[in-house]
C-alpha cells in the first residue's frame, strides 16, 4: 500500500512540476527555446558570412531571436570588429523580447547598418531590431511587418498608456530616434496574432529608414541598362529595358493611370525610315495637399541601339537620368510629395522627342494639371564636377529654391543654355524632352552636362562614369523637386523668351 501512495504522490509532484517549470524550461532557457522553435518548424536567429563573399564587412541573419541572440551577436561582432553592416533576410520575431532590446542596442552601440535585401522579410521584433541600425534600408521587393503584443488575459491597448509595459518600448524607440507615434501605430496595425505589412509611406512617415534614396541602388540599375544584353536601348527595340523600368515601377507599387504604365506611339527612324513604335512607362505618387496639380519628372531611356554591329551602351546617355527617376520614384513613394508626382520613362528621345511630345499631345492628366517639368538627361559624367541647371532664365522664380539646395553641394553648379541670344552657348530649351513641355508654355528644369568625349560613342560605358558626381546631382535634384514642391512659386510663370 505504501507503495502505491509513493507511486501517486510521486506522479502528483511530477504533474505539479510540469505544470509550473515545464514553461520555465521551454521558454526560459536558450535550449528549451530552440526546441521549441524546432518544434514549431523555425530556426532561432543564426549570424553567418555567405559562401565565396568578397567582402567581410557585412554578416546576414536569418531566424527567431530568442535567449542566446545577446550573447550571438556580441561574441560575433568582438570576432569581426570589421563588421559595418547586418542583412536581415528572415527574422520573423523574437521569443525574449528582454533580450532582443539587449541585442538590439548591442547593435547600436557598435554603430551597424541594417539593411532588408531583395524578397527579405522581417516582423515583429525583428522590426525592432532593424530599427537599431544606425543606417536602415529596405530593398523593394522586401517586408516589414508590425503588429500588437498581448500580455496575460489583455492585449497591448488595454493597459494603461502609461503602464511600466508600454514604457520599456517606448524609451527603446526614443534612444533609436523613431518617433513614438510609430509604436502605438503597431498597436493598432494589428492584433498579436496577425502581422500587418508596412506600406512605403508607412515606412516614411514613421521613419523607419534613414537610405530611402538609394543610390547604390541606382548605380546597379544604370550598370545594368548600360549592359550589352540591353543592345543600346535601341527605341522600337528596348523590350529588355521596358521589362526592368515596368518591374520596378511594380515592385514600389507605383500607381498607373487607367491605361495602365505603358503608352505606345508610332514614329519613323530618321537613319532607316522606318516605321516604328516606341512606349513610354508612365506611373505616379499622389500629393497629399494637391492631388490634382502635377509635376512632370522625365527621363529617356532610349540610345541609339547598335550601328554597324557595334553596341552604343548609352550608360551616362541616358542610363542615368534612367536609373535616378528610378530611384526617385522610390523615394518619394516613402516620403509623400504635396504636389502629385508622375514619373516619365520617355522613349525615342533620340530620334526627335517623340516619346515627350506623344506625351504632352496626350497626357494622361488634364493638361491644365501640369504644372512642370523636370528632365535628367546625361548625369553621371563630368571630370569637372560640373552640372548645368536650365530653365531658371525663363523661370527665374525656381532659381533661389534651387540655389538654397546647392549651398552645401560639393558640386560646381552652373546655369545657363537657356538664352537663345548668348552664342557662347548651345541653346537647350529644345534640345532634350524639356523642349515640348517648353513648346506648350509648362514650366521645366533640365539637370544635364555639357557633352563629354563618349557623348554618342561606344565608349559611353559605366566603366567611364563619375560615381560620385551621380550621386551629388541626384541628392540636389531630389532637394530641388522637394522644395519646389513645398514652395511652388505663386508668382506668374515667365515664358515671355519661348
Amino acid at each position: 500500500m505504501k507503495k502505491v501512495i509513493t507511486i501517486i504522490l510521486g506522479a502528483i509532484i511530477l504533474v505539479v512540476a510540469i505544470y509550473f517549470f515545464l514553461p520555465e524550461i521551454l521558454f526560459g532557457t536558450a535550449w528549451g527555446q530552440k526546441f521549441f522553435l524546432n518544434m514549431e518548424g523555425e530556426d532561432v536567429a543564426y549570424f553567418y558570412f555567405k559562401e565565396n563573399q568578397k567582402s567581410k564587412d557585412t554578416i546576414y541573419m536569418r531566424g527567431v531571436i530568442y535567449s542566446n541572440t545577446h550573447n550571438d551577436i556580441r561574441q560575433t561582432l568582438n570576432n569581426n570588429p570589421q563588421l559595418t553592416t547586418l542583412v536581415m533576410e528572415d527574422v520573423p520575431g523574437s521569443i525574449d523580447d528582454e533580450i532582443n532590446l539587449l541585442a538590439s542596442r548591442e547593435i547600436r552601440s557598435r554603430n551597424l547598418n541594417t539593411y532588408i535585401p531583395d524578397s527579405g522579410m522581417v516582423a515583429s521584433g525583428g522590426t525592432d531590431m532593424f530599427l537599431a541600425g544606425k543606417e536602415r534600408a529596405v530593398h523593394e521587393t522586401a517586408k516589414l511587418g508590425v503588429h500588437s503584443w498581448s500580455g496575460g488575459d489583455l492585449e497591448a491597448l488595454e493597459y494603461p498608456r502609461d503602464h511600466e509595459e508600454h514604457k520599456k518600448y517606448l524609451d527603446y524607440y526614443v534612444e533609436m530616434d523613431i518617433p513614438t507615434d510609430f509604436y502605438w501605430y503597431t498597436l493598432e496595425a494589428a492584433p498579436a496574432d496577425t502581422i500587418h505589412w508596412m506600406t512605403l509611406p508607412e515606412i516614411g512617415k514613421y521613419q523607419v529608414v534613414t537610405n530611402a534614396l538609394d543610390l547604390n541602388k541606382m548605380l546597379r540599375l544604370q550598370k545594368r541598362l548600360a549592359s550589352d544584353a540591353f543592345k543600346g536601348r535601341g527605341a522600337g527595340d528596348n523590350q529588355l529595358a521596358q521589362e526592368v523600368i515596368l518591374s520596378y515601377f511594380e515592385s514600389i507599387n507605383l500607381k498607373a493611370f487607367e491605361n495602365g504604365y505603358k503608352y505606345s506611339f508610332p514614329f519613323q527612324d530618321e537613319n532607316s525610315g522606318e516605321e516604328k513604335t516606341g512606349t513610354n512607362l508612365i506611373g505616379y505618387v499622389e500629393g497629399s495637399k494637391y492631388k490634382d496639380e502635377y509635376f512632370v519628372i522625365g527621363a529617356h531611356y532610349d540610345h541609339l541601339g547598335v550601328v554597324n554591329d557595334t553596341i552604343y551602351n548609352g550608360a551616362d546617355d541616358n542610363a542615368s537620368g534612367t536609373s535616378a527617376l528610378l530611384v526617385l520614384a522610390k523615394y518619394f513613394s516613402i516620403y509623400q510629395p504635396e504636389h502629385s508626382l508622375i514619373f516619365a520613362a520617355f522613349d525615342a528621345e533620340e530620334h526627335g522627342l517623340f516619346g515627350s511630345r506623344y506625351f504632352v499631345n496626350n497626357p494622361p492628366v488634364k493638361f491644365s494639371g501640369i504644372l512642370m517639368n523636370f528632365n535628367f538627361d546625361m548625369i553621371s559624367r563630368n571630370p569637372k564636377n560640373e552640372i548645368y541647371v536650365v530653365g531658371t532664365l525663363p523661370y527665374p522664380q525656381f532659381k533661389p529654391l534651387i540655389e538654397k539646395q546647392a549651398e552645401n553641394s560639393p558640386l560646381t553648379i552652373s546655369y545657363g543654355h537657356d538664352n537663345p541670344k548668348d552664342k557662347t552657348k548651345d541653346y537647350w530649351m529644345y534640345a532634350s524632352d524639356n523642349g515640348p513641355f517648353f513648346a506648350k508654355d509648362i514650366p521645366n528644369i533640365t539637370f544635364s552636362e555639357e557633352d563629354h568625349p563618349g557623348y554618342h560613342q561606344p565608349t559611353d560605358d559605366f566603366e567611364n562614369i563619375n560615381p560620385e558626381f551621380y550621386r551629388n546631382v541626384v541628392r540636389l535634384i531630389r532637394g530641388s523637386i522637394e522644395a519646389i514642391d513645398q514652395n511652388y512659386p505663386a508668382a506668374e510663370i515667365n515664358s515671355s523668351s519661348n
